[in-house]
């Protein structure tokens, strides 16, 4: 026989309870990760609704769906970019190149002072075609500013003027404090020099073109205006050229341009299948897919999973308020079908907002997320109470015990 207090039994009951209080066996993360299936969501809004008035809607929708659907969201398939990889960049000159540009340019001025005007503009031609395979730093524009100088004596001897003055103007640009001595320079040379000082101080100029035209132009990140149109730089290091079009995807290039430089750029812009198909969404009346069956199979097969759900943000009417369309989609090519569709006022809470796309893609046979709720005898409230009527017969028990027998210290007998 062994005795034991109340309150030792007590205590023994609550850490019995303990161990059965009903617990979750662990989960390895990996193994919920690999019960998901891949799907692809892909939001969309109509071109008239301002970003910030869709993007406080649009951005909650794959966490909200995700709690209801057993699947695991894959990124956007990003298709091969019309823009050019940007280059690991524009050689800087070594001694060894100064040193070459340097002896093509004191080569071609003893030609000239022999007067031998054909190798003296050959010479000229190599040290500037070398010099634009470096980057226009400081050590190559000295050299840049004597090339288009020299050439522009070389012109001025044969008689065009006006190609004269466009070269001189360039050397302006390049050594904007240079002033000939007159000691040094012939009357011919300082009068071309007098009249180049009314033309404007020149910049690259570039025709921009693409197609389809009306893509809007970037340099180095800044809006120049849509295609086809000029845009100028006076920036000596390499700039970056971009093209976007909505519809397809942006083009660009990366080059460097000198001063009185004028060059077309050309952009043959690919389509994109993401933008693309929102187009078609947004055209198609509601209830079809817009012959947008294709492309979602593309995009399908491009992310690597079969599930693809396509969701379109568009106003309503001129009341202010917005509708959204649900399409889940086909295989084979088919067009999506709209599986759900919705209106609500302009400001509504997004949780609210968008329970109904999840049932709408559970019906079309997209898996449901197992319940997470414990059955009622397996909660806190249940075996709470349980415990509490243990804890309560217990101590009932230990004090009925010493009113009827008298004993003193309230002992509980246990016999094993």
């Amino acid at each position: 026989m062994r005795s034991t207090s109340n309150r030792h039994s007590a205590t023994a009951i609550l850490l019995c309870g303990s161990l059965l209080w009903p617990s979750a066996p662990p989960v390895v993360a990996a193994q919920v990760e690999s019960a998901l299936e891949p799907a692809l969501l892909l939001k969309f809004a109509a071109p008239d609704l301002a970003d910030r008035s869709a993007r406080p809607l649009l951005d909650p929708v794959p966490g909200i769906i995700g709690k209801d659907l057993r699947v695991r969201w894959v990124p956007v398939p990003v298709e091969t970019s019309g823009i050019e990889p940007a280059p690991r960049g524009i050689p800087v000159p070594d001694d060894a190149a100064l040193r070459r540009i340097a002896g093509k340019v004191s080569l071609a001025a003893e030609r000239m002072d022999k007067v031998e005007t054909a190798p003296a503009e050959r010479l000229l031609e190599e040290a500037e075609k070398e010099c634009r395979s470096y980057r226009f730093t400081e050590a190559t524009r000295p050299f840049l500013a004597e090339i288009f100088l020299r050439r522009g004596i070389l012109r001025l001897w044969e008689g065009k003027v006006s190609e004269a003055e466009a070269l001189l103007s360039r050397v302006r640009a390049l050594r904007p404090g240079f002033t000939p001595d007159p000691a040094l320079f012939p009357p011919l040379f300082l009068s071309g020099w007098e009249a180049m000082q009314g033309r404007p101080v020149p910049e690259a100029e570039l025709l921009v073109e693409s197609l389809p035209s009306g893509a809007d132009i970037f340099l180095d990140g800044v809006r120049m205006g849509v295609t086809p149109s000029r845009v100028r730089t006076k920036n000596f290091a390499p700039v970056r050229v971009r093209v976007s079009h909505p519809g397809y995807r942006d083009a660009e290039i990366v080059g460097q341009w000198l001063p009185g430089d004028t060059e077309t750029v050309r952009f043959n812009l690919p389509g994109d299948r993401i933008a693309r198909l929102g187009e078609l969404l947004a055209g198609s009346g509601r209830g079809t897919g817009g012959g947008a069956g294709p492309l979602i199979g593309e995009i399908s097969a491009a992310a690597g999973t079969a599930r693809v759900a396509v969701l379109m943000l568009e106003r309503e009417g001129s009341g202010g308020g917005l509708h959204a369309r649900l399409y889940s989609g086909r295989p084979g090519g088919r067009d999506p079908a709209l599986v759900g569709e919705m209106s609500f006022p302009e400001g509504e809470e997004a949780e609210r907002s968008w329970k109904w796309a999840s049932d709408a893609l559970a019906s079309d046979g997209w898996p449901r997320a197992e319940s997470t709720e414990r059955p009622w005898y397996n909660t806190f409230w249940f075996w709470g109470i349980v415990l509490a009527a243990a804890f309560a017969a217990v101590l009932g028990a230990g004090g009925g015990g010493g009113d009827s027998s008298g004993a003193s210290g309230g002992a509980v007998s246990v016999n094993f």
